[in-house]
């Protein structure tokens, strides 16, 4: 039971494929359930019966392939005060969200091309403490600069100021995306501003 307590202390949620992986099967889980050691969230995904739900946590239990992304990453990399009313993940072009969309109301979709879904993946402790997966400081400055016209203005120049000023910022990898994205003009216009 070692490994499952300590995989949910990191995570929060564990589902069943997860749990196979540590050595349980869904049995095993289901056994806990009725002796008040976990909680059932939905079919197939549990957490300790006396955590809180971390919304962030449950939505990353839907797919391994969901990352935080666009102002969702912002509020998680303190790059923005506003908590998301809205959660933002970004998924590979092709992947049916259909499922997730049913369960959530305030999520938006993004959608990208599979070879630059994985670029700048990484992971951070939601509020609650759980890790998930979200995309990197520079990956999200790229996101934002990709999407400004539907980004709120006051946001975007927030976001932008706190990056700049931030001290754990990778300037020569910011550079990288941008090149990646062909953004990197546009990027070096704001660069040229905020360094």
């Amino acid at each position: 039971m070692d490994s499952l307590k300590a995989y949910l202390n990191d995570h929060g949620i564990i589902t069943n494929r997860q749990a196979q992986g540590l050595g349980y099967d869904r049995h095993t889980l289901s056994e806990l359930v009725k002796k008040g050691e976990l909680k059932r969230l939905r079919p197939g995904v549990y957490q300790d019966k006396d955590a809180a739900r971390d919304d962030f946590a449950y939505i990353a239990s839907n797919s391994e392939r969901i990352i935080f992304s666009h102002q969702t990453a912002l509020y998680l990399h303190d790059l923005s005060d506003r908590a998301p009313g809205t959660f933002h993940i970004t998924v590979p072009q092709g992947y049916n969200a259909a499922h997730i969309k049913k369960r959530y109301e305030n999520l938006q979709v993004h959608y990208v091309k599979k070879e630059r879904h994985e670029l700048g993946r990484s992971e951070i402790r939601t509020p609650p403490g759980n890790r998930v997966a979200v995309y990197d400081m520079e990956r999200t400055i790229c996101d934002l600069i990709m999407d400004r016209e539907k980004t709120d203005k006051q946001i975007f120049i927030d976001a932008m100021q706190r990056y700049f000023k931030a001290s754990n910022k990778n300037v020569i990898r910011l550079i990288k995306y941008s090149r990646a994205f062909i953004i990197e003009e546009e990027l070096r216009k704001y660069m040229e501003v905020l360094l």
